[in-house]
């Protein structure tokens, strides 16, 4: 009898070993592996951003290459309701926001994108997808991925979900607030892994056709307000011409005191290459540079600046995206 049960628990013992041996791996471990493989990566897509009653969207391309143990990375955001593109790029000589619209090159020192998270970077959807949290599933057509989020750019992002294929390819990505609402959608329709890049993908451009016109919004249109105030109330308002730019200052003050200086962001004529100091901030569609006690950055051809003692760099950009969706005359 005790052989009968020594030879039935030795049975069990290796069944359970051959079950082990020929499970398929998890899809967290099958992306890290894929990830760990790829030195290059093109991926597009449809992106939609919502911020409160405002929807815009864009199309949004992707690329990366390890080029001498270096990451290379480019970001295209392209408005489609203004035909307008914004691109960030990463080379061996430092970090650029390329601006056609102002026909400017922002370039800076600093560890973007690998710095925060992305929603469009798959070096970002690995993180998640790797989170204890995050809850793994096998859909029909690939893997459904739940996790929550923290976005230090974007508060309001809590939980997100993204599905991808067979073959660990990226098909969406969802963000949601703590509401339960989307307030980020990218559907991607191309996909490449480990792909020929062309050789001058990740090269800066040192000129640019100057555009005739930087937006939608005018000097008529100025000023805006914004609707996060952090418990502060406008206590000033002013205009001032400086070089013949017309300035408009709105002072808030409360428990946070900021100032906030804005105006039409005027074309150069010629392609510029802007050294920039401090870190910038990078809110998905919004890019901001932080020096000290100051950000700036440039919305639909309005350049915004917040001065405050008082308000963190995320706070300061929380201002300036509520630029967009409150005007109030």
């Amino acid at each position: 009898m005790k052989k009968k049960v020594i030879a039935g628990l030795g049975a069990l013992i290796l069944i359970i070993a051959l079950c082990l041996t020929l499970k398929p791996k998890s899809f967290d471990k099958t992306f890290d592996n894929t990830m760990n493989d790829m030195d290059s990566y093109i991926i597009k897509g449809d992106m939609e951003i919502t911020k409160g009653e405002d929807v815009k969207t864009y199309q949004v391309e992707v690329g990366y290459q390890k080029i001498d143990e270096n990451d290379y990375f480019k970001v295209s955001l392209l408005d489609k309701e203004l035909n307008q593109e914004q691109l960030i790029l990463r080379n061996g000589e430092g970090v650029f926001v390329i601006t056609p619209s102002l026909n400017q090159v922002f370039k800076f020192e600093g560890d973007w994108p690998l710095n925060s998270p992305k929603p469009y970077l798959l070096q970002s959807m690995s993180k998640f997808v790797q989170d204890e949290q995050a809850e793994i599933d096998k859909a029909e057509d690939g893997y459904h991925i739940v996790t929550p989020v923290v976005y230090p750019n974007n508060q309001n992002y809590v939980k997100q979900e993204m599905v991808f294929d067979e073959d660990a390819k990226i098909k969406s990505v969802q963000i949601f607030n703590q509401d339960g609402a989307a307030e980020l959608k990218i559907m991607f329709n191309s996909v490449e892994y480990n792909c020929d890049m062309p050789k001058d993908y990740f090269q800066a451009p040192t000129s640019m056709e100057a555009p005739t016109s930087s937006g939608s919004l005018m000097e008529e249109d100025l000023p805006l307000y914004p609707s996060a105030v952090f418990d502060a109330q406008l206590s000033g308002k002013s205009e001032m011409n400086t070089d013949g730019v017309k300035k408009h200052i709105l002072e808030f003050s409360g428990e946070k005191n900021f100032t906030i200086v804005e105006n039409v962001r005027p074309i150069a004529k010629t392609t510029q290459t802007v050294i920039m100091p401090g870190q910038m901030i990078d809110a998905t569609d919004v890019v901001g540079f932080y020096d000290g006690n100051r950000l700036s950055a440039v919305v639909n051809g309005i350049e915004y600046t917040i001065f405050s003692d008082d308000l963190a760099p995320e706070e300061m950009m929380r201002v300036v995206n509520s630029m967009q969706v409150a005007v109030m005359k």
